[in-house]
């Protein structure tokens, strides 16, 4: 498949794509197609090595396959969630040392991208905000997107598909 969708970010964009994305793989499974039980070939494990380098950015462009998109559009309402509990959970972890996420290294990872968090842990509200924003830039590419996924599925079971044997013509198959 040809079709891109390239997203224009702020270097803040870029570090809130950055953790969702890490939030998603730290997730066991989150990379594994539930229909074949294989890692999607093209998934969110190809990003980091191509955000890495855009979070020293002040603006940056990311090109992503429609289904990049649809997954980095779950990993974004993932992190929503996991960054609105995120001062509650201050409360009961903070004073222990125990991390507050149950993703591995996402603690570390939202403290190394934004440390404000670490003296501010209401401020993973505001970066809750910032994914919801850029969920809802998204929405409008997500019915395409979501359209150009499943031509790609149709055309990768019709390839899969044996022709029928045509009795009817000589010579076979």
């Amino acid at each position: 498949m040809t079709s891109r969708f390239a997203l224009h970010l702020s270097a803040h964009q870029v570090r809130v794509v950055y953790l969702a994305v890490g939030y998603h793989l730290a997730r066991p499974g989150s990379e594994i197609d539930p229909d074949t039980l294989q890692e999607y070939e093209h998934g969110l494990r190809e990003l980091p090595p191509v955000l890495g380098p855009l979070l020293e950015r002040e603006e940056a462009t990311l090109s992503l396959t429609p289904f990049q998109l649809l997954r980095l559009d779950t990993a974004l309402l993932s992190i929503i969630n996991e960054l609105k509990s995120y001062p509650l959970l201050d409360m009961v972890a903070g004073e222990s040392g125990r991390p507050r996420s149950l993703a591995p290294g996402f603690d570390d990872l939202l403290k190394r991208l934004f440390p404000r968090v670490a003296e501010e842990p209401d401020y993973a509200v505001e970066l809750a905000q910032d994914a919801l924003h850029l969920h809802r830039q998204l929405r409008p590419h997500l019915e395409r997107a979501r359209e150009l996924v499943a031509q790609e599925r149709e055309e990768a079971t019709r390839s899969r598909q044996r022709p029928r044997w045509q009795f009817w013509r000589k010579g076979g198959p």
